[in-house]
């Protein structure tokens, strides 16, 4: 009995081991997801910019009727029988059988691209609070959280991203999703950094309303999904329209290098275009690994674990108690 008391010691000091590795493992994985899904998502907005540039200008290029200014005013032919007319319409009435078509080409993405950047380095401030506290549950993540809050604070500014009204693509029931979980995310922040010096109250409030950034999160990707369907689908496809039309006007005039240069050009666009959709759902599946890791943290941190992280503990604590038993075995063998 005596003997056995220590061996049950044992195993019970092994198994808060073993949820300690756990935990551990979860708080490297959000931090790993989360910046693998900031770092996706700027490269994605990044891209669909300077794909935007080029487009705009390979456009003002393809036609001697257009000029670097803004709005363009295009003529687009409504009647098959149409005679060709100018791309580009500088003022008056379009040709007949033409509509006019205005692009902005002066509204920058950067309006619509910094807000959402801005909450995706707030989520990894968050998160840095949350490994801090599994790291060590007395930890003072004040900082992090003060750094959460203020991130959040700043979405606030973007009045438009808040109300989910600054993507034009973007259906009504999507909108209020987003606007709602954003008001819920910029609250929720606050709170944590009121009560940050208190890590029982901060990990009560992180049980309770956690999953705010999880929604979050899925707005932001549903978000992304429409961008790459929409905006960056528009831009792609107007930049190949637009080399392909400066190589028709061109051809006659440009050397076997140059035409087969601009082919080449027109050939990538037209694969940039049908590609943009699965580049979208790439960055979506990155923010929707980046929501599961935070609700795995969660969960870890609340001490809950999904059937395979307790097999992987048990298999933990085996592999440590034959290693302890073997130490104890050791002490009573003379030498």
């Amino acid at each position: 009995m005596r003997r056995s008391i220590p061996l049950l010691l044992v195993s019970a000091l092994l198994a808060g081991c073993a949820g300690n590795a756990i935990r551990l493992e979860a708080a490297g994985a959000v931090q790993r997801d989360t910046r693998a899904a900031i770092a996706a998502s700027a490269r994605y907005f990044d891209e669909i910019e300077a794909r935007r540039r080029a487009a705009a200008a390979a456009l003002v290029a393809s036609d001697p009727s257009c000029l670097p200014l803004t709005p363009l005013r295009l003529q687009i032919p409504r009647d098959p029988r149409a005679a060709p007319a100018p791309l580009c319409l500088a003022d008056g009435a379009p040709a007949p059988g033409h509509s006019v078509y205005a692009i902005d080409l002066a509204d920058s993405p950067r309006a619509i691209l910094a807000p959402r950047i801005a909450l995706l380095a707030a989520i990894a401030d968050y998160a840095d609070a949350l490994a801090a506290l599994l790291e060590a549950p007395k930890a003072d993540v004040a900082a992090e959280l003060t750094a959460f809050a203020d991130q959040a604070d700043r979405l606030a500014r973007f009045g438009a991203f808040v109300a989910g009204t600054d993507l034009p693509d973007i259906n009504a029931a999507a909108a209020s999703e987003q606007g709602q979980s954003l008001i819920a995310l910029i609250a929720f922040a606050d709170q944590l950094a009121r009560e940050a010096r208190d890590v029982k109250a901060v990990r009560a409030l992180v049980a309770g309303r956690g999953a705010t950034v999880d929604r979050a999160l899925a707005a932001l990707a549903v978000q992304v999904d429409v961008w790459g369907r929409g905006a960056a689908r528009t831009a792609d496809d107007l930049y190949g329209n637009a080399l392909f039309r400066s190589y028709l006007r061109g051809r006659a005039d440009l050397g076997a290098v140059q035409r087969e240069e601009l082919a080449a050009r027109i050939f990538a666009a037209r694969a940039a275009a049908r590609d943009g959709p699965a580049r979208a759902a790439e960055v979506s599946a990155a923010l929707t690994l980046a929501a599961t890791a935070q609700a795995g943290l969660r969960d870890a941190l609340a001490g809950r674990f999904t059937p395979a992280q307790r097999r992987a503990a048990a298999r933990l604590n085996i592999d440590r108690l034959t290693r302890a038993l073997g130490l104890i075995a050791a002490l009573g063998t003379p030498r």
